[in-house]
């Protein structure tokens, strides 16, 4: 068995504190692997079944801990993920992220975990032969800032919940009587 970490983008959802991205596809990634759908229907079995916690670059601390993955689907052989994020009021981490996806930044997520089933064949994308990950243990998915898969980066701009008006437009912290109590923003 094998450890891996995939990288992939991120995106923010229209329901506040929910994010939705690419956990993981077919494509070849930098490290000349790729996922089988196979791999992918093990990681949405193990999602479905006990859930994920989201975390920040592979930091596997329980205050590093950045929200849970509990909800996904199998959408033209990507493994699209929904994760539910922590309480932005109590940590911190969380309006940072979210600041840097309204901003358009492009944040990743990598999947982590066990490989139980490998095997390689020549891809004709890339000209030579590459692992195929054909069976995997799906331990977290962690927040990153370059994903593996270059290809698979999305526009940011048009997704961000800026319409919840509980919502600091800054810092995407809760709002109380006007204001912010995070990044002290007042309407």
């Amino acid at each position: 068995m094998v450890n891996f970490n995939v990288y992939i983008p991120l995106k923010k959802d229209s329901v506040p504190n929910q994010l939705i991205g690419v956990a993981s596809a077919l494509s070849v990634d930098r490290d000349g692997e790729k996922m089988s759908d196979n791999a992918l229907e093990d990681m949405r079995r193990g999602i479905l079944e006990r859930g994920v916690n989201l975390f920040g670059n592979h930091e596997h601390q329980w205050e590093n801990t950045l929200g849970a993955i509990h909800d996904c689907e199998i959408v033209d052989h990507k493994l699209i993920v929904k994760p539910t994020l922590d309480d932005p009021n109590t940590n911190t981490k969380i309006p940072m992220l979210l600041n840097k996806l309204a901003k358009g930044i492009m944040i990743g997520l990598s999947v982590g975990g066990n490989t139980t089933k490998e095997f390689y064949e020549y891809d004709k994308s890339v000209g030579k032969k590459v692992k195929v990950i054909d069976g995997v243990n799906l331990y977290e998915i962690s927040v990153v800032g370059i994903p593996s898969n270059a290809d698979s980066y999305l526009s940011l701009g048009q997704a961000i919940a800026k319409s919840a008006k509980d919502y600091c437009p800054v810092c995407y912290s809760q709002m109380f009587e006007k204001g912010c109590g995070v990044c002290y923003y007042h309407e």
